[in-house]
């Protein structure tokens, strides 16, 4: 017997199957993107909740040096770590189905599942799309409605002054700590150039682990590298390469593509002191359908909140004009 084809019940049904495919579009929406990638192999992917998000940062060590016999010590308090501020950055993906291509379904379950797995694999790409987009930019998108991305978390304060509310040009030990490496100085790629702007973003045993650069770049990549380090394995590749990420070893780090990348930019991160974190209520949030008054069609959202955090910007850079 046919389901009825009451869109209430059928909107029962809808909901149930937005449900049952969003742990695997939340899954597919990881395996977008190399950052995100590498943050989930990382677990630095991480729920929390509040009115802000506050991440601490260490700028400075606590007195101490080396003494002899009966030397004092100073036992001065000295500040050595502050608290970086964002705001939660919310998007969302809407689902809209109108009352006639319900009706197209005949009332059957399976049509109904296949519609909604349509509608979710478009919100999955939307939300992609959108944050994708926005990692490789410096909040101020949308009218600062933005993740607060890369471009800002990577500066020196040359383009974007503050960062999680520390004056980068305060020339302050807090400011020098929220500094990242701007390199503008362009021109054609080469290994050396790259290698020298990681050493400066370099402090043993931390370095840079991701390089995210256009096409054209990870072109110059292939053709200078040894054909040893064109298809390499282990830990820090191969969690790219198990969704189909072609990487290059580039001292340690894996040389990635992502068509969201400006072009000349390439982007040199230190994962390990870089978090998506999601606020707990909006984790992917299906809001559930609804039935507008004065419209035949069934209406819902799937909501995301969170925000981008660098909390060593220092061991990031940024390098932008190369051919």
């Amino acid at each position: 017997m046919p389901l009825p084809t009451d869109s209430r019940t059928l909107g029962d049904i809808a909901a149930s199957a937005v449900d049952s495919y969003l742990e695997g579009l939340i899954d597919l929406f990881f395996n977008s993107n190399a950052m995100w990638i590498r943050l989930a192999s990382k677990e630095r992917i991480i729920l929390d909740g509040g009115d802000r998000i506050r991440q601490p940062i260490l700028y400075d060590r606590v007195n101490g040096a080396s003494y002899s016999g009966l030397d004092t010590f100073d036992t001065s308090r000295r500040e050595t770590k502050t608290v970086l501020q964002f705001d939660w950055s919310q998007y969302y993906a809407n689902l809209t189905v109108d009352g006639r291509t319900f009706l197209k379904t005949g009332g059957a379950g399976s049509r109904v599942l296949d519609l909604v797995e349509s509608e979710m694999e478009t919100a999955r790409l939307t939300l992609a799309e959108l944050l994708g987009t926005d990692l490789f930019g410096d909040g101020t998108g949308n009218a600062n409605k933005a993740i607060i991305g890369l471009v800002a978390a990577f500066d020196d304060g040359t383009n974007v002054a503050t960062y999680g509310g520390v004056d980068r040009n305060a020339g302050d030990v807090q400011a020098t700590a929220v500094q990242g490496n701007l390199n503008t100085t362009g021109g054609a790629l080469s290994l050396a150039l790259v290698n020298t702007a990681m050493g400066a973003a370099t402090i043993q045993p931390h370095r840079p682990d991701l390089i995210v650069t256009t096409q054209a770049m990870w072109d110059r990549f292939w053709e200078r590298v040894q054909p040893s380090q064109r298809e390499p394995s282990g830990p820090g590749f191969d969690d790219l390469a198990r969704v189909g990420f072609n990487a290059i070893n580039f001292n340690g780090s894996a040389v990635v593509v992502d068509s969201h990348v400006a072009s000349g930019n390439l982007w040199q991160a230190n994962t390990d002191f870089i978090k998506l974190i999601i606020h707990r209520d909006r984790d992917f949030h299906f809001t559930g359908f609804q039935k507008p008054t004065n419209q035949d069609s069934l209406v819902g959202q799937i909501l995301f909140a969170g925000q981008l955090v660098c909390q060593s910007p220092r061991l990031q850079v940024r390098m932008t004009g190369l051919t």
